[in-house]
């Protein structure tokens, strides 16, 4: 039976896989018989032997309601690590974060559906999560969602794909759900019909090394792999997760040879096996171009999620969660790439705009104690023409105003290249909202390293369109938008409909409402 045809009509059945027949969940693509289509409308994916040492939560349960299929579905858990010199190669600056996220997990399920799909989510432990009488948010509150409570059980209903979090009380964040729900896959390889694939069944790095060069393609299997760090040859240019594979990881792609590959399906690759900073969890290296990453989960990184340094790239529908300490950097694909409908979970900076004409829309974030969510450049990054549409951020959770931190962030020389050269012309950010008050938004403040040296880091022409942000006051935090001296001002600054706490901000309030410590910059527009 192929892939493909795995279908799950019958009544019965669905009633079954409802009372925990987990090896019949293998990519079940569930038909809904109150739906008259011919084909499924819910795909939800696990492995037939219930993902051995693969940690799955212990705060959650959460089961998935579309007309009469009633179906539980896997729940996975990542948990903050305990400081341990050594362990994994950690270093003395992961204390720092695992201290102040001592205690903390989060949770997430992954499915495909379309029409409408209910989400029933119960909570297991807690103490962990207060329920009670605690209010309930699904973010990003763009979705309209309005929940039901009934005890300790959460219910909604999504009506399209997309990304969200379940925030239980003003706490529940610190242990929260995600929820990723992709749309249905219209791209399976057909491997019984198809010999470009070699298939994996619980792979390893030894399997990997034995995969024919006549091969163009893997197709890792429902279940759990263990590879390593994969070093892509140049033969192989589609990489397919099945829905229900969990790939312990990383994979590299280290030059010109190793373009035009696709990373794509419904499965996880994890990093969880790797020590800390030993590889990015997907790397193309300077070269590399035309990579395509759609539609997988990035879990448990230990080094940078997602760095795509050649150009023409695309990463969509692709979710990155639970790396803990710092340099677990976001999403980077460089010029002329497209990035989009994508989850990104990060302790350091979270979306990299460091080319040209980069287009990034439809965005979830959520941001750890270092890093910038928006990083406009370090050292020489140089890019003219950055769009960036639709952001919504869940948390920022910094706990100080370095310059590396902000909503909007640009570094400049911090690591005193005599040779910098950093600039950002021509960038829009349009429609971007804070889910909750965060300790600064504007940390455009460039810096200069190098004694009596004035490298050239600018800004020209930013305009931000359709803001509505939130300042925790209480932190007494600063926005800065500084340029590094008179002969490189920073200019073309435009606030167009941008809300701070509610109030627009306006040639006669921006200063004092925003707080800003400014220099070396050109007097902004407002519209």
């Amino acid at each position: 039976m192929t892939l493909s045809k795995n279908i799950v009509a019958a009544l019965p059945m669905i009633i079954l896989l409802a009372q925990g027949c987990t090896k019949a969940l293998t990519y079940a693509q569930l038909e809904n018989p109150s739906i008259e289509k011919s084909r499924p409308t819910l795909a939800v994916y696990a492995d037939p032997d219930n993902y051995p040492d693969v940690p799955q939560s212990s705060v959650y349960e959460v089961t998935l309601i579309q007309g009469t299929t009633r179906v539980k579905i896997p729940v996975f858990q990542n948990t903050c690590p305990t400081y341990e010199a050594g362990y994994m190669n950690m270093e003395s600056k992961d204390a720092t974060p695992l201290s102040l996220f001592a205690g903390r997990s989060i949770s997430w399920v992954n499915f495909s559906f379309e029409e409408t799909v209910t989400i029933e989510v119960k909570v297991l432990d807690t103490e962990k999560v207060p329920t009670g009488n605690a209010a309930v948010r699904i973010l990003p509150s763009r979705y309209g969602i309005t929940p039901a409570i009934s005890g300790e059980t959460v219910s909604f209903t999504l009506t399209q794909p997309g990304q969200c979090s379940v925030e239980i009380g003003s706490v529940g964040y610190k242990n929260g759900l995600m929820i990723f729900a992709n749309p249905m896959e219209t791209d399976i390889p057909q491997i019984d019909e198809d010999d470009h694939y070699a298939v994996m069944e619980h792979a390893t790095e030894q399997n990997l090394g034995q995969v024919p060069a006549s091969k163009t393609g893997l197709y890792f299997r429902a279940g759990v792999h263990d590879i390593g760090v994969y070093n892509i040859p140049a033969n192989i240019k589609n990489i397919y997760l099945e829905g229900g594979a969990w790939v312990y990881g990383a994979l590299d792609m280290s030059g010109a040879e190793d373009s035009d590959v696709k990373i794509f399906g419904r499965g996880v690759l994890s990093s969880g096996r790797l020590n800390y900073r030993r590889a990015y969890c997907i790397e193309a290296a300077e070269g590399s171009e035309r990579i395509t990453i759609e539609g997988i989960t990035v879990a448990d990184p230990k080094y940078f999620g997602i760095r795509l340094i050649g150009g023409n790239n695309v990463v969509a529908w692709t979710k990155l969660i639970g790396g803990w300490v710092y340099n677990c950097d976001g999403i980077a694909a460089f010029a002329h790439s497209h990035v989009h409908h994508c989850f990104s979970w990060a302790n350091d900076d979270n979306i990299k705009v460091y080319r040209d004409n980069i287009l990034v829309e439809d965005m979830v974030l959520w941001q750890l104690n270092n890093g910038g969510a928006i990083q406009m450049g370090w050292t020489g990054a140089q890019a003219d023409g950055i769009t960036i549409k639709r952001v919504d951020i869940l948390h920022a959770e910094w706990n100080n105003s370095e310059t590396n931190r902000g909503v909007l962030s640009f570094v400049g020389n911090r690591y005193a290249d005599p040779a910098s050269n950093a600039w950002q012309k021509n960038m829009l950010i349009e429609d971007l909202v804070t889910e909750n008050p965060v300790r600064l938004v504007w940390r455009i403040s460039p810096e200069e390293n190098i004694p009596n040296v004035i490298t050239p880091c600018t800004v020209q022409n930013l305009t931000m369109k359709n803001w509505d942000v939130k300042m925790d006051r209480t932190q007494a935090s600063k926005n800065y938008i500084e340029g590094v001296s008179a002969d490189y001002t920073i200019t073309g600054i435009v606030f167009e409909n941008v809300k701070l706490d509610g109030t627009l901000l306006t040639t006669e309030n921006w200063l004092t409402h925003g707080n800003f410590q400014t220099k070396n910059l050109a007097t902004p527009s407002f519209r």
